[in-house]
């Protein structure tokens, strides 16, 4: 049997399994990755939301960065919620020092209480090392100074902070209205929308977590950035499709990360 790829997630961890650590550990299995993982943070949260964070301090972040990449041969990172300065001071003197191939970066400005929890300065800093970068409408607008709205505006967001570096740019929308879920690519190449029909689920929780885990495992495997992104879209839709009928929890339920229903 050929050696899997090793994906490594830079994440908090969530207790309901839904988004988080968790979530990318099912997603890099179910794409063939052996899947190793940093812990940033523990949350206290279910599918009703997010009701605490507690955070990791920075040196421990540090010495789990170091049992993985030091010892494992890790071929693409996925970054999401960096939590805290200490935090983000450990991962960017990786990234700095060549250690992170196939950086995905999912950027986690806010958590759904309205806490701070990235470091915006660290993100803008690391963009440049990025492969691909997946910000939602949301965290462009923070990033670009500008609110994003439509799809022109995602666009141009991606533009811009694509601008001056080699990095591929995906700004979601999948919060946007209508009958399909629109996000802008932006490649050297220029802009191009991706569109799927939007699946009505109230199990819909961690699809952002989902896609940039999927691109991950992808570029692991040797993808090209482009193509992870729309082999990512395509499987985070039928992941929907697949919970669409589970009764998980009372609030927001989890994806079919391994396609049972298939």
């Amino acid at each position: 049997m050929q050696t899997p790829p090793v994906a490594l997630t830079i994440a908090a961890s969530d207790p309901a399994g839904s988004g988080g650590i968790q979530a990318d550990l099912k997603v890099f299995a179910a794409h063939g990755c052996l899947g190793t993982s940093v812990i940033t943070a523990l949350t206290a949260e279910n599918t009703r939301g997010l009701h605490d964070v507690f955070l990791v301090p920075g040196p421990v972040v540090g010495t789990q960065l170091a049992a993985a990449v030091d010892d494992l041969p890790v071929a693409a990172v996925k970054l999401g919620m960096l939590a805290s300065g200490p935090a983000a001071a450990e991962v960017t003197a990786r990234v700095r020092a060549g250690a992170f191939p196939n950086l995905v970066i999912d950027p986690v400005l806010r958590s759904s209480t309205g806490r701070t929890m990235g470091v915006r300065t660290a993100i803008e800093r690391l963009l440049p090392y990025a492969t691909v970068f997946t910000p939602n409408r949301e965290e462009a607008s923070a990033l670009v100074g500008w609110e994003v709205t439509t799809p022109a505006d995602m666009a141009g967001a991606a533009a811009q902070l694509a601008a001056d570096s080699k990095v591929t740019v995906v700004v979601t929308g999948g919060d946007l209205p209508g009958e399909e879920a629109v996000d802008a690519l932006w490649t050297p190449h220029g802009a191009q929308f991706l569109r799927n029909r939007r699946v009505p689920s109230r199990n819909a929780y961690g699809t952002g977590t989902t896609f940039s885990a999927a691109i991950t495992a992808l570029l692991a495997h040797g993808a090209e950035p482009d193509n992870a992104i729309r082999l990512a879209k395509e499987y985070v839709a039928r992941a929907v499709t697949g919970s669409v009928d589970w009764n998980l929890g009372t609030g927001r339920g989890a994806l079919d990360h391994f396609e049972w229903r298939r």
